[in-house]
């Protein structure tokens, strides 16, 4: 590499520590409470926004404003906070409760709670359970749904599965597969379904209609769907290509980086998913905090800038770490790669994510994570990238 090819490198890598200091800046003036690691257990009492990220995540947490956890599995019991936003691969929750509750996960069971105002909850499994209760209105959505909880307000779900067998205050809106309605249902309003196969028992209550809702027919609508389907497909081949190219590209003009950053993940990966998510929510922050103020215009473009820029480092530093793996457990060869390897790893890597994003929820699930987890570690490792000699 030539001299002044290792100034610009350093320069980049200047400009996204500099964001990166500027983010923490822009946390800490917000009040926010941030904590993350392979395990963690939060069981603080403070009045500011708190963000968590583990892999293993324990909270008991008490805020007077928000609370957002992310992990590989969470168990939330006697937390308490206004707003509670939860991502994660296995969520529980007990004794807790919340003023609004939105949360995503693979298998979610609500056991015990309390939520004032609206739960928006989406999983692959979700269990609302007989002690949980909902004061507003409900959306939920996923695989399979059990419905026990009572829910005060308007009901929609959506799953292949859903089974409801609790009280709604008002109209129940549900689509799936196959709907079961219990014995102890009691809708105060109407029930409008869409489903191939509906099974009510003769002791629910529906104090409204019964509404079948057929799905209408539209020859012009399906017409323009199949346009727009194609227009999206072919958008997404140029788009697919362009991060391809973007990513060797990448990988070929900062290898030391690339390796460090790819290093950082193997050996915390939770870590840096936990960091990047919390860059991810105070970078438009301290954007946002800049754009008010007069002097702080100039400062929040430049930020907005390195903000964009750094995605797709984030995206190649990923990519970068999928193909390393996949190389060192396909070839056994752990020894640093060349030129010719970075390339070819790193476009598989970019191929892999391009199919698993056809996969509906999780394929935008998995490039949320790679950009996440990426951004973590670009961030973490970018100062001692800088000091580094190609």
């Amino acid at each position: 590499m030539t001299a002044a090819e290792r100034k610009r490198t350093r320069l980049i890598i200047f400009f996204l520590l500099l964001a990166a200091l500027l983010f923490a800046t822009g946390a800490l003036f917000a009040q926010m409470a941030t904590r993350s690691g392979e395990q963690l257990d939060a069981s603080d009492v403070t009045d500011d926004m708190v963000f968590l990220a583990a892999g293993e995540l324990s909270v008991s947490a008490k805020s007077s404003d928000d609370i957002f956890a992310a992990g590989g599995e969470i168990s939330i019991n006697g937390a308490q906070a206004d707003h509670m936003i939860a991502a994660g691969g296995d969520i529980t929750v007990t004794k807790s409760g919340f003023h609004d509750f939105i949360l995503a996960g693979g298998d979610v069971d609500l056991i015990d709670a309390v939520v004032t105002d609206d739960l928006v909850a989406a999983a692959g499994d979700l269990n609302v359970r007989a002690d949980f209760r909902v004061d507003g209105s409900a959306v939920l959505s996923g695989g399979d749904l059990t419905i026990d909880a009572p829910i005060g307000g308007e009901l929609r779900a959506a799953g292949a599965s859903v089974r409801l067998n609790s009280e709604i205050g008002k109209d129940a809106h549900i689509v799936g597969e196959e709907i079961f309605i219990g014995p102890n249902a009691r809708i105060g309003g109407d029930l409008r379904h869409r489903s191939g196969k509906i099974e009510i028992d003769p002791a629910a209550v529906v104090s409204g209609e019964i509404i079948k809702l057929e799905r209408p027919a539209r020859p012009d609508l399906e017409a323009w769907g199949v346009k727009a389907a194609a227009a999206a497909a072919v958008f997404a081949l140029a788009f697919l290509i362009g991060i391809a190219l973007l990513v060797i590209v990448i990988a070929l003009a900062l290898p030391a980086l690339m390796n460090s950053a790819s290093d950082t993940i193997r050996e915390k990966p939770f870590s840096m998913l936990g960091i990047g998510f919390l860059i991810s929510i105070a970078g438009p922050v301290v954007i946002v905090f800049l754009f008010a103020t007069i002097f702080g215009i100039p400062l929040a473009l430049l930020i907005a800038v390195i903000f964009a820029a750094a995605g797709p480092l984030a995206i190649a530093a990923f990519a970068y770490f999928a193909g390393m793996q996949a190389r060192r457990a396909m070839s056994k060869d752990a020894t640093p790669p060349g030129a010719f390897a970075r390339i070819l790893w790193s476009a598989l890597a970019v191929i892999l994510l391009a199919l698993l994003s056809i996969i509906p929820i999780l394929g935008g699930l998995v490039w949320i994570i790679a950009f996440v987890t990426g951004l973590g570690a670009v961030m973490t490792k970018g100062g001692k990238a800088l000091a580094l000699k190609a």
